[in-house]
């Protein structure tokens, strides 16, 4: 129980007059931090923008997390206890799941029906498949959406728990973290800049909230002390986020950091194994080779190894097609797509710790021997994929293959193929080919009628010196990846790497009329030096390769020979005495580095002119990336200054403007003078008068007006005086307020908002234009706000 001092009347000696204990107050201060926790969640869940193709993945997810957010709230507003509120949220998770993923196979929208559990092993089965057999960014589904939703819900459920019911909402932030975990790993560059800030921000608006609720517990009756946690540390945060960023771009190196901008983050060691969709360009950015391979043969070249071929090229992502159906186990006998005839050819393969589905061999294959694991083989293209999840990690086999007898003057003398001859898929295009591919394609054969003679022509023109080898080029530009869109940018920018050269040959010579496809391995490689005789005396010349042999290239049908490979690549892989033509510069010997486009040395064309072509292209097109790049990187510089610049005044404005709300409200409100004088305190000390930890209100009025005020009122007696008078009625507010055992008046009336603002301009009108400058961009009071002044003050009131 509570006492107050009654107003005595005249003549009456004071009394203390008991008062009922206050009934406890409820307060929804928490729904705050829950809403905080949802801007959280999702400011950092579009981090995943990079991670999968397109937006339609957001719309699921803010419905997931808002529902499971709010049954968590309500669940506080009922006042149930606190382990409720993550139970609550897990079953809200699921009927969210259900509704948006279920709903054919459920009971009431929310409840699991019958067909729950098949539906579910089909998406998840789709999800694992987008995961696996796709490149950054995957193309958007509903098995991938379940899982995306799921995750993001999980984590959801843990923040506004450790924000909200264990009040830990700095501890949350690991919570959000594990979201930045996927692009970081996925993603070619990281996190990347953007998506840091916009994480950052969601994470320091949570942690705003949930010490602005604190504060509000601890003393609901003070509301500077409220807002100053929240605007401290908006302001600590976003410096921090700032350096964070402007750093790295000052210390050399850091151009290929790995948070929040560089390369890839990889949780789980050096990645072995070549992605079958294609994922060349991560392989060849990769400044360090990784995945050795060891192949000896008795081929008098080096060969290629095969691992995949890529035959549909419609849609947004081009796949091989895995036709379980069609292939064959056992792969100790295996048929050859070409004509008997051929010379053997012996190879020894160790992966070592290359792993992957697809089993690598030199094409084409005729049996394979010293497999561990069941594998089956595609009639079709001669691929050989494991049919027990098995792997090609650790395995050392024999593959023998035949390598077909091919000449310029044999493949000329073969005619069109005729389409019958070959499955469709081969000649398949989609109806909505660009224009520029089309065009391009006419120009090129245009006059040409032998399909040799066509082939030729498209591979010349692909490695001419109009066109330039670069891996980041595409990255820049935004077309890296293997669709049909992707190779009309390719023909318009002309920059590119093997992906793009193999995928716009293939489909040009399907508008030519010639079946083709593109296959997926590695180039030659470099020897080790070792030469192995075999039983029969058979010598093996051994080579290896890494990820930075990862390579592309197309296959043409032509009748009665079968798939011939063409190298339309510049300066890459090896091109064939049969493909070469005397538009074609000399092909030098393969080197450890021939797909790294940093080092080795291009050699000069035959033919001088083209030599000088093709170096002024690859100057021109060096120039304008560099331009590029560090016009981007000025322009981040400069937004983040200009965010750095105007993030202390923007914090002040809106502590000023809550101030002056809660002053001009209507509603009847505790600590108005205070509130007011805080505002005089802080200015004063943003215009270089701070309160000294030994002043008092009166002393700090005295010292006001003698070190500023004074200074406006010489001459000008009718706006100053009024200055003057509005600082000592804030005084005397607060006093009153403060000290006084009595109830006084309303202090709103004496402390109105016109006080503050005649204060302001007074304090203002009176400094250099350095110190407005300053007070306006860099307030001094955003470090030492009124509430550590006060706690001062008030100890020494006691004493």
């Amino acid at each position: 129980m509570t006492a107050t001092l009654s107003r005595p009347a005249e003549g009456q000696a004071q009394r203390i007059l008991p008062t009922a204990p206050e009934k406890p107050r409820r307060n929804y201060w928490h729904l705050l931090v829950s809403a905080a926790s949802l801007a959280a969640v999702m400011l950092t869940s579009l981090s995943l923008t990079g991670v999968i193709f397109g937006s339609e993945w957001f719309t699921p997810v803010l419905v997931t997390v808002a529902t499971v957010l709010f049954w968590m709230a309500l669940t506080r507003v009922w006042r149930l206890p606190g382990y409720f509120a993550p139970l609550a949220g897990i079953l809200a998770l699921a009927g969210s799941l259900i509704w948006q993923f279920f709903p054919g196979q459920s009971i009431l929208g929310v409840l699991p029906g019958e067909g729950f559990t098949g539906r579910l092993a089909i998406l998840l089965g789709h999800a694992e498949n987008t995961v696996v057999s796709q490149v950054a960014p995957v193309l958007p589904g509903q098995g991938l959406f379940l899982v995306v939703c799921a995750g993001v819900g999980l984590i959801a459920i843990l923040v506004d728990t450790l924000a909200n019911t264990l009040r830990m909402p700095a501890t949350a932030g690991l919570a959000l973290l594990a979201i930045l975990v996927v692009p970081a790993v996925v993603r070619i560059n990281s996190v990347g800049v953007p998506s840091f800030i916009v994480a950052a921000a969601g994470f320091l608006l949570l942690l705003g909230c949930a010490h602005w609720r604190e504060a509000r517990l601890e003393s609901a009756s003070s509301q500077e002390l409220s807002g100053a946690h929240l605007s401290r540390g908006m302001v600590i945060g976003a410096l921090a986020v700032g350096i964070a960023v402007v750093l790295p771009l000052a210390i050399p190196g850091f151009n290929t950091g790995a948070f929040p901008q560089g390369a890839r983050v990889n949780l789980w060691g050096t990645a072995t194994g070549l992605n079958p969709i294609v994922t060349l360009g991560n392989d060849l950015r990769n400044p360090n080779g990784f995945g050795r391979i060891e192949y000896a043969t008795t081929a008098e070249d080096p060969l290629y190894l095969r691992s995949v071929t890529l035959e549909d090229f419609s849609g947004q992502r081009w796949e091989p097609d895995q036709r379980l159906g069609q292939r064959i186990a056992g792969v100790e006998e295996m048929s050859s797509e070409t004509q008997p005839g051929g010379n053997p050819v012996l190879t020894r393969i160790d992966t070592e710790s290359f792993t992957s589905p697809w089993l690598l061999a030199p094409y084409a294959p005729v049996s394979i021997n010293g497999l561990r694991g069941q594998w089956a083989w595609d009639p079709g293209n001669l691929s050989i994929l494991a049919i027990d999840g098995g792997s090609t990690a650790e395995q050392d086999y024999l593959v023998e293959s035949t390598e077909p007898n091919l000449t310029r003057e044999r493949l000329q003398a073969i005619p069109a193929a005729d389409p019958s001859s070959v499955p469709e898929q081969f000649l398949a295009l989609p109806d909505s080919m660009p224009g520029v591919i089309r065009d391009t394609t006419a120009s090129v054969i245009d006059g040409i009628s032998n399909p040799y003679r066509q082939a030729l022509a498209i591979q010349s023109f692909l490695r001419g010196p109009s066109f330039v080898y670069s891996v980041d080029a595409p990255v820049d530009g935004g077309y890296d990846g293997n669709s049909l869109d992707v190779m009309a940018r390719f023909l318009e920018s002309r920059s590119g790497y093997c992906v793009h050269y193999a995928g716009t040959m293939a489909v040009m010579a399907r508008i030519a009329g010639i079946p083709s496809r593109v296959a997926v391995g590695y180039s030659p490689g470099t020897p080790t030096g070792e030469v192995f005789v075999g039983p029969n005396g058979t010598e093996f010349t051994e080579f290896a390769v890494n990820s930075k042999d990862a390579h592309a290239w197309p296959e043409l049908y032509f009748e009665g020979v079968g798939w011939v490979q063409f190298e339309p690549t510049p300066s890459r892989g090896v091109v064939p005495d049969y493909a070469l033509s005397s538009l074609d510069p000399a092909t030098p010997p393969v080197n450890s580095d021939n797909l790294n486009p940093g080092t080795g040395v291009v050699p000069p064309s035959t033919a001088s002119p083209s030599a000088q072509a093709e170096e002024e292209v690859e100057t021109a097109q060096e120039v304008r990336e560099g331009t590029e790049r560090s016009s981007a990187l000025g322009l981040a510089l400069l937004g983040v200054l200009v965010l750095l610049a105007f993030t202390p005044m923007t914090v002040r404005m809106m502590r000023t403007a809550r101030r002056r709300r809660s002053i001009t409200s209507d509603a009847e409100g505790v600590g108005t003078a205070t509130v007011a004088w805080a505002e005089t305190v802080e200015i004063a000390a943003d215009y270089g008068v701070p309160m000294l930890p030994t002043d008092t209100p009166r002393s700090f009025e005295q010292r006001v007006r003698e070190r500023v005020l004074e200074r406006v009122f010489t001459g000008k007696v009718s706006s100053d005086e009024s200055a003057a008078a509005a600082l000592e009625r804030l005084r005397r507010a607060y006093e009153e307020e403060e000290y006084a055992e009595l109830a006084g008046p309303d202090p709103r009336a004496g402390n109105s908002w016109d006080d503050v603002r005649a204060v302001t301009e007074a304090l203002a009108s009176s400094a250099s234009s350095r110190v407005r400058l300053r007070a306006r961009f860099w307030p001094r009071s955003l470090w030492q706000p009124f509430g550590a002044q006060r706690s001062e003050e008030a100890a020494r009131a006691r004493m």
